[in-house]
């Protein structure tokens, strides 16, 4: 088996050579250079569906809308195990009401390549570059897109879209790459930010196109679609995929990143061993009996020598499923078993010390009353530093604090448990003054909201 896979790996490039030397015969002048891409790239691109339980207000009080369809975008196969990367926004989409439960997506292929229809879940987020990588829940092997470069691309070339623009099956547009290094502001539910080094096309980029490929004439992925000026014709932006290949090995790929699991530690390749190098006290690694320099060299039974190796093999368990890890310890060899937790479970129980849930506060605009979204903690977990603190159930969470910014308050609110943990894991959050401000009954309090996750309780040294 393994020598008829590399036989027929080595025959493939012949192959597709003769395959579009067949259609070109077929079609004549009708095969353009847009329809031979189309052919060879559309396996590769997937709609993407979000479904989630959606609780909304109205003047009759509230009513759940069961699997509503909230998000939709497009995503491009990575590789054969089924790796998808798209737009962060396109998984985390805003809107209006309360999300009951979890976010379920799906991913639908191309008609030509049979329509199927397959689950897949998050397996990370990175909301900075507006990129996130899904896993689909399905055997393989998948058709993977070719991966080209940007760093040598052309003013002027021919340049390719595909995507499921409105929502509408795959569709192609195409136009020229008109500018490179663009540096744009977006705003969006969470807020103004700066996408800065994309690239610029006339190729229409429409609602729907978002996280699907930006294409080179000889059908290789060069960008990431994100964004389009809806003031202006014949101006979308895409990511690098330089950038994209970067975002992926730092951040998309580190499982300690995950938005699905929680294994508690941190590793890193010290130039000879994978060593584990931190461990959460409260986290699965403590617990399994995992410890700070212990060599790491498998993961269910599965070898690991690189920090990419670990976090693919532990990416593809879920939260509850029992790992066995084989590690080195003063030259002994021990299998340790670890039950990994939530991605929610870290940044709760294993980083704020406490959990919360959305609410709707009413209050009173001149002579109308008014509904308010606010974060209220639900469950205050024992010796953290948010039980040290003295923080209760109830509680309304109005900001956090952050080191000054020119232009910008230290105070900043939150309305997501998202924007809380993002606001903490980033570089300004303020660890040495009153960090957290909530609210109890009419009391407005502030606090130092203390940590013992190592990632964060090092920066606040």
């Amino acid at each position: 088996c393994a020598m008829l896979l590399a036989v027929l790996t080595l025959l493939l490039p012949a192959l597709q050579v003769a395959a579009d030397s067949d259609l070109a015969q077929l079609y004549g002048e009708r095969w353009t250079a847009e329809a031979r891409v189309y052919h060879s790239a559309s396996p590769s691109v997937l709609s993407i569906n979000v479904l989630g339980d959606v609780r909304q207000q109205n003047f009759r009080g509230s009513r759940t809308q069961k699997a509503v369809e909230i998000g939709q975008g497009t995503g491009v196969i990575l590789d054969a195990s089924g790796l998808v990367i798209t737009n962060a926004h396109v998984v985390s989409p805003s809107i209006n009401g309360l999300i009951e439960g979890s976010l379920h997506c799906n991913v639908v292929f191309s008609p030509d390549s049979g329509g199927q229809t397959l689950p897949a879940r998050v397996l990370n987020v990175d909301q900075e570059w507006d990129l996130a990588l899904l896993q689909i829940d399905a055997p393989g092997p998948f058709r993977a897109i070719p991966m080209g470069h940007s760093d040598g691309l052309l003013i002027g070339e021919k340049v390719i879209a595909i995507g499921t623009a409105y929502g509408e099956s795959h569709s192609l547009t195409s136009g020229i790459l008109s500018g490179m290094k663009r540096d744009i502001n977006v705003a969006d539910g969470r807020g103004k930010r700066v996408f800065s080094g994309l690239l610029q096309t006339d190729a229409a980029i429409n609602p729907g196109n978002s996280g699907g490929p930006l294409l080179n004439i000889n059908g290789e992925l060069i960008g990431i679609n994100n964004a389009t000026n809806i003031q202006a014709d014949g101006m979308g932006f895409a990511i690098p995929i330089d950038r994209v290949r970067e975002i992926l090995a730092t951040r998309l790929l580190d499982v300690d990143r995950s938005e699905h699991i929680w294994a508690g530690l941190r590793v890193g390749f010290d130039g000879e061993w994978l060593k584990v190098l931190e461990i959460h006290p409260r986290g699965p690694a403590a617990q399994g009996g995992l410890r700070v320099g212990d060599l790491v060299r498998q993961v269910q039974a599965v070898g690991v020598s690189s920090k990419e190796d670990y976090s693919r093999e532990l990416m593809r368990f879920s939260k509850g499923d029992e790992v066995a890890m084989t590690v080195e310890r003063d030259h002994e060899s021990l299998e340790l078993k670890l039950v990994l937790r939530s991605a929610q479970a870290r940044d709760t129980f294993g980083l704020l010390g406490f959990t919360v849930e959305r609410d709707l506060v009413q209050y009173r605009r001149g002579l109308w009353r008014e509904r308010l979204p606010v974060l209220r903690i639900a469950e205050v977990f024992q010796e953290t530093g948010a039980a040290d603190l003295g923080l209760e159930v109830g509680d309304i969470v109005v900001a956090v604090r952050v080191r000054p910014i020119k232009g910008q308050e230290e105070w900043r609110p939150v309305r997501t448990l998202a924007e809380l943990v993002s606001l903490v894991r980033g570089p300004d959050f303020e660890f040495a003054r009153d960090n957290i401000w909530l609210l109890r009954d009419d009391a407005s309090l502030k606090g130092v909201l203390e940590f013992d996750d190592p990632t964060v309780a090092r920066r606040g040294l």
